[in-house]
């Protein structure tokens, strides 16, 4: 006698790992009849994900560990403030002069610094340049020269997010005097919890009768926050001016210059690593498609990938470059990174890393990590089909004993299909052979079928067509 059964999966078991067939009548057996097993044909749509969670081949980690530095001062300084940017070698302004009449001041902006000049004799128009090339190391008295006192108000500001350590000033007059004149320059700083400039240094300088008439006096200003305990407020301010009440001739500033100061830290601490996971989306996955993905996932790291066009080996390129702490950014993010791939068979060979697989893989600073071998993104060639009927001679196998935690407890293979084909193709199976197989079971009420694939992994289908017998035959005594 032969029971015929036609599954569609998609009817009872669409979303489930298995197929589960609960007989509307048990098949039972005598003492003189055995039963016996046979799958007619299969046929299912390769839709399977050759990346996946159901795979366990779409997440790996990364273990970072990120270096922190301490600002342990400030010392030093270096030329911060000069013509490059603002002018060029002929003296000619690089950049936009924004004039504002009613508060009779010009402005110029190079980077992150602007200097403001407030002149309210001569700002009087908008069509007019007010700018000289004072920030040159090289001075020019007769044509390059801006007033900074006289009978009405003149200054100069400097906006800047740097620490400015000195200033460099050169000053003259233009005509003769009768006396000495002494005349006092102002350093200010503006204070942005008040709101007022408060007075950070002032020099006096003094024109003898004697001197000629073109004085040249260079002062240097010390800020005094250049103590290391004062940390710089950003966007910090200042002004270059004079508050002596009268001058008998006009002031002028022909050279100014700054130093900024040098931000110290110490050698840095390695921090605790932490492990972040990259978890690759499902889905079909060729080199190009894999390469894309893992650069997008991979971009606040810092590591590239790449596949070596010959070989088609894979690598992990650190493009980190050395980093430079500031105050704004104390923490090397990307200090020590190393690539953690789960011990997991199939997703090693996706990877390519076989002989050299350990826990922790080092992506070394400026370097790079190859695989061991091409990559390999076909992940099962055959689907086997295990069934809970006990077969008379057994066929279970080490594929289903290797590390397989989901095999446990199934009974016997009982097919396995070709399924290297390319994806969204049928994949179908006919018994041309019409191979049967002897079961110990007498009595049969519920049958169960899951998919495997060559690496111990349970396959999820979604769809499948399957038609199979059970044959009750009779015992031939001899």
């Amino acid at each position: 006698m032969i029971y015929n059964y036609y599954i569609d999966k998609r009817k009872n078991n669409k979303s489930d790992d298995f197929i589960d067939i609960h007989l509307e009548h048990p098949i039972e057996t005598t003492n003189y009849e055995y039963l016996k097993v046979k799958l007619c044909d299969f046929k299912f749509l390769n839709n399977i994900f050759n990346i996946s969670g159901n795979l366990m081949n779409n997440k790996f980690n990364i273990r970072r560990y990120s270096k922190t530095y301490i600002n342990t001062g400030y010392g030093g300084g270096e030329l911060f403030l000069t013509d490059e940017g603002f002018f060029n070698d002929q003296n000619a302004l690089l950049v936009n002069e924004v004039i504002d009449i009613t508060q009779h001041k010009s402005t110029i902006t190079y980077d992150n610094t602007s200097l403001t000049y407030y002149n309210t004799a001569d700002i009087t128009s908008d069509t007019e340049t007010y700018w000289q090339n004072i920030l040159s190391d090289t001075i020019d008295g007769s044509t390059r020269k801006m007033k900074l006192q006289d009978t009405y108000i003149y200054f100069i500001e400097i906006t800047s997010d740097e620490r400015i350590a000195s200033f460099d000033c050169v000053f003259y007059r233009d005509n003769s005097i009768s006396s000495p004149e002494s005349i006092d320059i102002v350093l200010q700083k503006y204070n942005t919890l008040s709101g007022f400039w408060d007075n950070i240094d002032i020099q006096t300088i003094t024109f003898d009768v004697l001197q000629i008439a073109i004085q040249e006096i260079s002062v240097s200003f010390s800020t005094v926050d250049n103590s290391n305990s004062i940390t710089p407020s950003p966007n910090d301010k200042y002004r270059i001016t004079s508050n002596s009440a009268t001058v008998s001739f006009p002031l002028y500033i022909i050279k100014l210059q700054a130093d900024k100061q040098i931000p110290v830290f110490d050698n840095g601490t390695v921090n605790t690593p932490t492990e972040n996971t990259i978890t690759i989306p499902d889905g079909f996955y060729k080199t190009s498609t894999l390469k894309k993905t893992l650069n997008d996932l991979l971009i606040s790291y810092k590591i590239s990938i790449s596949f070596n066009e010959y070989t088609n080996k894979i690598k992990f390129t650190n493009d980190n470059t050395t980093f430079t702490p500031t105050t704004d950014d104390l923490i090397d993010e990307n200090y020590e990174l190393d690539l953690v791939i789960p011990n997991i068979e199939n997703l090693k060979e996706n990877f390519g890393i076989i002989t050299s697989y350990q826990q922790y893989l080092n992506i070394p600073f400026n370097s790079y990590f190859e695989g061991d071998t091409h990559v390999n993104l076909m992940n099962f060639s055959k689907i086997i089909i295990v069934t809970n009927l006990a077969f008379k001679n057994k066929t279970h196998n080490d594929i289903l004993n290797n590390g397989n935690v989901y095999g446990r407890g199934i009974g016997d293979v009982l097919c396995w299909v070709n399924a290297d084909i390319p994806p969204f193709t049928c994949i179908n199976y006919d018994n041309y052979e019409r191979v049967d197989y002897e079961l110990q079971n007498n009595h049969i009420n519920y049958i169960n079928f899951r998919f495997y694939n060559e690496k111990s992994q349970e396959l999820f289908l979604d769809n499948c067509l399957i038609n199979f017998e059970i044959i009750k035959e009779k015992i031939i005594i001899q």
